[in-house]
C-alpha cells in the first residue's frame, strides 16, 4: 500500500508517506494516506491494504465517539477484525495489513501510539519512542532533520522495492507528504497539539505515473 516512515520522540511525532495507489502492479491514483484527528490529538495511517485504512477512517469519523486515542484503542481491535472479515481477498491486497494510531496524551504529557496488525489478529500493541520504517529498512534510521531524513527514508524504500520482482513489490511513488505533531501552548488554555502537513518531495517519475493514472481512472477533475 505505502511507504510509511515515522518517529515518536519526546518532542513530537514525525511521519511521512507516499501518495501512490497501485493495482495489478500499475499506478491507479494518488491519495492521502493519513487521517488527522485534531480533536483526539491523533493521526491514523496504515500499510498493506488501502481499503482497510479507508474503511477504518470512515468508521472513526462517522460512527465512533471517543475523547482520546486511548479511548479509541479500547474498541479498535474488535472493529478492525469485523472490517477485515467482511473484506474480499482482492480488497485485502493479498498480504498482511497494519493500522497505526499515533497520538499525544495530554494527561501524561507523552507522545506514543498503537499498532494493530492482521498478522496478530489486530491486537493492540503499544508503541513507545523510536523510529518505525515500513515496509522495512532493515534497521533504525536517524531523524535529525525534518522532513529531509524521512524523505530520504522513503526514497531508500522506493529504491529497495524497485529491485524486487513485480509481484513481490510495494509500489511507492507520487509525492512524499510529511506530517509533524508537536505540543502547542496558548495562554489560559490546556496543553494541546499543533499538526502541520507539507508536500516534501515529488518522485522523478511523478508526471509519467500521473499520466498512467489518468488513463486508468473513469473520472478526471470535473469533466
Amino acid at each position: 500500500m505505502t511507504a510509511l516512515n515515522f518517529a515518536i520522540t519526546d518532542e513530537g511525532i514525525f511521519l511521512a508517506t507516499d501518495t501512490l495507489v497501485s493495482r495489478d502492479g500499475r499506478p491507479l491514483m494518488f491519495t492521502a494516506k493519513v487521517l488527522t484527528l485534531p480533536h483526539m490529538h491523533g493521526l491514523v495511517s496504515g500499510t498493506g491494504s488501502m481499503v482497510l485504512f479507508q474503511r477504518w477512517s470512515l468508521k472513526i469519523v462517522s460512527e465512533i465517539l471517543a475523547a482520546h486515542m486511548h479511548v479509541l484503542d479500547l474498541c479498535t481491535p474488535s472493529r478492525l477484525r469485523k472490517i477485515w472479515a467482511e473484506m474480499s481477498d482482492e480488497e485485502r491486497g493479498g498480504g498482511p495489513a497494519d493500522i497505526y494510531h499515533l497520538c499525544y496524551d495530554p494527561d501524561d504529557d507523552q507522545f506514543g501510539g498503537f499498532a494493530y496488525r492482521s498478522s496478530n489478529d489486530f491486537e493492540s500493541e503499544p508503541l513507545g519512542h523510536g523510529t518505525y520504517p515500513e515496509p522495512g529498512l532493515g534497521g533504525a534510521f536517524p531523524i535529525t532533520a525534518f522532513p529531509g531524513d524521512l524523505v530520504r527514508a522513503c526514497r531508500r524504500l522506493r529504491f529497495e522495492q524497485d529491485r524486487l520482482d513485480l509481484d513481490k513489490r510495494q509500489h511507492i511513488g507520487g509525492q512524499v507528504i510529511a506530517y509533524m505533531m508537536q505540543r502547542h501552548e496558548a495562554d489560559g488554555q490546556p496543553m494541546s497539539t499543533l499538526t502541520t502537513v507539507q508536500t516534501a518531495y515529488e518522485f522523478e517519475d511523478f508526471e509519467a505515473a500521473y499520466g498512467e493514472c489518468d488513463e486508468r481512472t473513469l473520472f478526471d477533475g470535473c469533466k
